[in-house]
């Protein structure tokens, strides 16, 4: 418990450096950090689903790398060739490395090389995405809008999680998903809901008074989108635990003493980024 606490506290320290540094305009360099989670992301996958494959697993984890400076710099206009041309080549080359070396590599080892080099960081930057889509309508929104965004997101991710534990542990009697994971209750996943969307309200609030300029953001719109990012963001967790029980495996990793490896601690995230964006893109379409 002790070091879960501290790589916990560590993790979060972490989270508000980027913040902090998202607040402050230089999201850019966040394409550094997402390209190191990513990679070693890309890695676990490939180590739980027991890929002996060095090749596709070394390529899965360079190009998780590359995909967010390609999105942050706009790598592609560079290319003669179109986005979806680079992927289909990517495939491609996935499928022959899987004929070279067929007898210590099977399909799903391509599909989970493709999820964990595309999708993956792919995910971790929408992030770039809210930003970028923010600055486009600075009439609209500001900047500390945008670090509210992505607080919400975060808390859905993780808070939520926390908040479930303690009042699943407390209160849980009826089982949420016990084929996938037995620990997790509905009354866990209500009080988790519940908790992430009173620290939403109060951090609204605080914004609101301090720094929020216009009223894009009005409180009505926060309490649903908010609810809504923790139901999928527990999707995603579900669906990492998926991955891990179809190879018998508890964790993706150990880098995080106490909490696993990257995936287990951005599976939540990997689904509740992309969402944040797509909520962002329909109030857009109401307001603009």
């Amino acid at each position: 418990m002790k070091k879960r606490i501290i790589t916990g506290v560590l993790a979060a320290l972490l989270a508000i450096s980027l913040l902090v540094v998202i607040g402050l305009g230089h999201i850019k360099y966040l394409s550094i950090v997402a390209a190191i989670f990513s990679s070693i992301a890309a890695y676990e996958i490939m180590r739980v689903s027991k890929c002996k494959n060095k090749v596709l697993t070394g390529l899965s984890c360079a190009v998780a790398a590359i995909v967010p400076f390609y999105i942050v710099f706009d790598l592609g206009k560079y290319l003669p060739v179109s986005t979806g041309v680079v992927v289909a080549s990517l495939v491609i080359l996935m499928l022959l490395i899987m004929l070279k070396w067929y007898e210590q590599t099977r399909f799903e080892h391509v599909t989970l090389a493709l999820f964990g080099s595309i999708a993956i960081p792919s995910s971790i930057m929408a992030i770039y995405k809210v930003d970028e889509l923010c600055s486009a309508y600075p009439e609209l929104f500001q900047r500390s809008h945008i670090v509210f965004m992505l607080l919400c997101t975060m808390y859905a991710a993780w808070f939520c999680d926390t908040c479930a534990y303690f009042v699943g542990s407390k209160f849980g009697k009826r089982k949420l998903a016990p084929k996938i994971s037995p620990k997790k209750s509905v009354e866990g996943a209500i009080g988790g809901v519940a908790g992430v969307v009173i620290l939403s309200i109060i951090t609204y609030i605080i914004c609101d008074i301090t720094c929020f300029r216009n009223d894009t953001l009005k409180i009505w719109m926060v309490i649903p989108a908010v609810a809504l990012l923790c139901v999928i963001g527990m999707c995603g967790d579900l669906s990492a635990s998926v991955i891990k029980r179809n190879f018998g495996e508890k964790d993706f990793g150990t880098l995080f003493p106490g909490h696993g490896g990257v995936l287990d601690r951005i599976d939540s995230f990997l689904f509740t980024m992309p969402a944040t964006y797509i909520m962002l893109s329909v109030i857009l379409a109401f307001v603009k």
